[in-house]
């Protein structure tokens, strides 16, 4: 997405950087931006990050920032995604997104840009969960008539919330020339 632009990305890995802030932010604005900041001033180098999650409106917008800490420690992604569709049970509103927040800090700049995705949490699992991972085999979006974990992933890169995002990202990216 970035090489029609000129953008080499690298990773902290690339560098040789051990990279792993803690995120201790109650927002997906505030927990990128700790990512975002610390890798730049670790590096000098123009810095993007992210945050995102799963937000359920019966649940009163939970698990959101918590999303991959959602239920126990130990919980793997299948059983936060299960323990969620336990906590809805008996509930008639379905409806979910998925936000994503990517932040973007220069010596000049500190900027965000937010993506958001919305749908359904399906009544169960995906058990097949061919391309999903996280809370994709119980997100349906309505537009594919589909959960996220049945559509390839370049599918469902073109509308993701990442995806939204980074096109936020770059066309103010694309402004900046």
């Amino acid at each position: 997405m970035f090489s029609p632009f000129g953008i080499e990305i690298l990773l902290p890995v690339d560098l040789n950087i051990a990279f792993s802030p803690e995120e201790t932010d109650n927002t997906f604005l505030g927990n990128s931006f700790i990512k975002s900041k610390e890798l730049h001033k670790l590096t000098g180098l123009p810095s993007i990050a992210d945050d995102s999650g799963i937000s359920v409106y019966a649940l009163q917008h939970d698990p959101g920032v918590f999303s991959a800490r959602y239920g126990k420690p130990e919980f793997s992604d299948r059983d936060r995604a299960l323990y969620l569709l336990e906590n809805m049970k008996g509930q008639d509103d379905r409806r979910a997104y998925y936000t994503c927040v990517l932040t973007y800090v220069d010596s000049t700049n500190e900027l965000s840009f937010e993506g958001k995705v919305f749908g359904e949490i399906s009544e169960d699992y995906d058990e097949n969960n061919l391309y999903g991972f996280g809370y994709d085999p119980i997100f349906y979006y309505p537009p594919f008539a589909k959960r996220f974990s049945e559509v390839p992933e370049k599918e469902k890169n073109k509308v993701s919330h990442r995806k939204i995002a980074l096109d936020n990202f770059l066309l103010w990216f694309q402004s900046q020339k």
